[in-house]
């Protein structure tokens, strides 16, 4: 019953939180990758570090007039022959929709310098991209430098002569004799309005796949576990039901969806969606399989008779266990969307003593947490007085200890100061001491003192729950006004309401104790003596009075 109250409250919050962490990172990778308004348009000026005769500048300036639609300014960026010269608008926009469908360009990895790259051996041309063709062989996207003053950069004429042929391989080419011409026109971020429709058919067929999918693994493995002796396994089973649909999903979405062969960014973006719902079901399974964990400790902890102590440091551990999780969760999803983990790392070594002096209370309070569980100091339901707090424990977390005081208040005390503090326990006591003081006056005799004080004592040792072993019956002091007996002895219970049963039993036998000795209870007293100035007479008699 717990677990599925766990299901129903703490996990969609911890799902929640993994699916946030995912999407952070899908988006801003999808931002890089595809562009949703933050890439820069081409228009814009070049850094100073671009000269404008490079490579870059040329591409950019392409892509710039593509973009606004001018085509025959993009054609004069093309190494057009005589015969093709009345089709250099034509081929112009051709190639930019192959870039668009076929290369996720980026101008950045393009020289900035007006020589080009005199690094790759090729003097005279520059390397923009690479295809592959139907058989495979990989034909490259070519710059040219063409003398002149200044010179200019333009697509290779190799490049050109390949362009209508590239463009004919597009977009399934069986595809283009049974859809409609309205179907193959491209729609937002370069994604045919064919390939759009896909989309929208293909994501209710993962959803219905991937629940055929778990609920076929389910029964495998149940059937599997409904042969073995322990119960744990099928639990496990259950509580694994929605990371094996999640899992499946993100398994099988990225294959079915290569079928309808999007543009590179946009196919990027969908196999980073598919990495990051592949990391949200491992990780929420590894936190089933922990909560399953925890409980099951507690209970085994329970039936063995240490319930409280398992109550205590399990959750702790527990917490411990999801937060060191999500911490690799992150690392390993940064890693998967090409993040530079190992320089993140790096520069956290060297942020170290920053990030330590903001968050120096917070890093208190956890290894307080850890020394709390490791010393033992006290469990979940113990009675504790820490400092001038005094209550209940009632949850010890990683940052703070709840404690339930006597006016049913809840005081929340932070693990880091509640390490320093000078911390009594009540719940580890194996008995409990009855300690009072009773008064007896002056007048009563030394025979009546004894019979007192063997009375008591007697009466302390018949009781069943007396600890034999000490038991202290004395008169310790005379006071102003009293005969003082002091009375010491321990009960075996750690239970507060029954020594109160105890106390308030023994209290009415020593009323009846001191009463059958002839004497009483003592109250505070003193005498006065009036003695005239002058005339004298002998003084009166004693005046007794409170």
């Amino acid at each position: 019953m717990w677990s599925r109250i766990w299901v129903l409250r703490e996990g969609p919050r911890r799902l929640l939180t993994l699916g946030v962490l995912s999407l952070v990172l899908v988006t801003g990778s999808a931002i890089a990758q595809i562009g949703f308004g933050l890439r820069r348009s081409p228009a814009d000026s070049l850094p100073s570090t671009v000269s404008p005769g490079s490579p870059r500048a040329a591409v950019l300036e392409y892509l710039r007039l593509a973009e606004a639609g001018d085509w025959t300014g993009a054609s004069d960026f093309l190494a057009v022959g005589t015969a093709d010269r009345a089709r250099a608008a034509l081929l112009a926009r051709r190639l930019k929709t192959v870039l668009d469908q076929r290369v996720a360009l980026d101008p950045r990895t393009l020289s900035p310098l007006a020589v080009g790259d005199t690094t790759d051996g090729d003097v005279q041309g520059d390397r923009v991209a690479v295809l592959l063709s139907v058989a495979g062989r990989e034909e490259p996207v070519r710059l040219v430098r063409v003398p002149g003053n200044p010179s200019r950069w333009l697509f290779a004429s190799t490049t050109v002569a390949r362009v209508d042929a590239w463009y004919a391989a597009l977009g399934s080419p069986w595809l283009r004799d049974r859809l409609p011409q309205s179907l193959q026109r491209e729609g937002p971020l370069n994604v045919y309005w064919w390939q759009w429709i896909g989309l929208a058919a293909l994501i209710p067929l993962v959803l219905a796949l991937s629940w055929l999918i778990g609920a076929l693994l389910r029964n495998v493995f149940g059937r599997i576990a409904a042969r073995t002796l322990t119960t744990w396994d099928d639990v496990l089973l259950e509580h694994l039901r929605g990371p094996f649909r999640l899992w499946a999903a993100a398994l099988i979405a990225e294959p079915l969806l290569s079928v309808l062969q999007l543009n590179p960014r946009v196919a990027s973006f969908v196999e980073a969606t598919a990495r990051g719902l592949l990391l949200i079901a491992i990780f929420w399974g590894l936190l089933r399989i922990i909560r399953l964990g925890q409980e099951r400790i507690e209970l085994a902890a329970d039936q063995h008779g240490q319930g409280a102590q398992a109550r205590t440091l399990v959750p702790l551990f527990g917490n411990i266990l999801r937060v060191t999780l999500a911490v690799v969760a992150l690392l390993v999803a940064l890693a998967q969307f090409g993040y530079p983990v190992g320089t993140l790392l790096a520069g956290l070594g060297i942020g170290g003593i920053a990030v330590a002096l903001a968050a120096q209370k917070t890093v208190e309070h956890l290894f307080g947490s850890v020394s709390l569980a490791s010393d033992r100091a006290f469990r979940v339901g113990d009675w504790v007085r820490a400092g001038t707090t005094e209550g209940a424990v009632e949850r010890i977390g990683l940052r703070s200890t709840s404690i339930r005081t006597i006016d049913r208040t809840v005081v929340r005390v932070p693990n880091g100061r509640l390490a320093d503090e000078r911390i009594e326990t009540f719940g580890e006591r194996d008995r409990i001491l009855l300690r009072t003081d009773l008064d007896v006056p002056y007048d009563t005799s030394p025979e009546q003192l004894t019979q007192v004080r063997d009375a008591i004592e007697a009466a302390l040792r018949a009781h069943p729950r007396i600890w034999p072993d000490v038991v202290r019956v004395h008169v310790v002091a005379f006071t102003e006004s009293a005969i003082r007996f002091n009375i010491q002895a321990w009960f075996l219970t750690t239970d507060w309401n029954e020594f109160l049963m105890i106390r308030h039993t023994l209290y009415l036998e020593f009323l009846r104790i001191v009463r059958d000795a002839g004497t009483s209870f003592a109250f505070p007293s003193r005498t006065i003596y009036h003695v005239p100035v002058g005339d004298g007479t002998p003084p009166p008699p004693p005046i007794t009075g409170e």
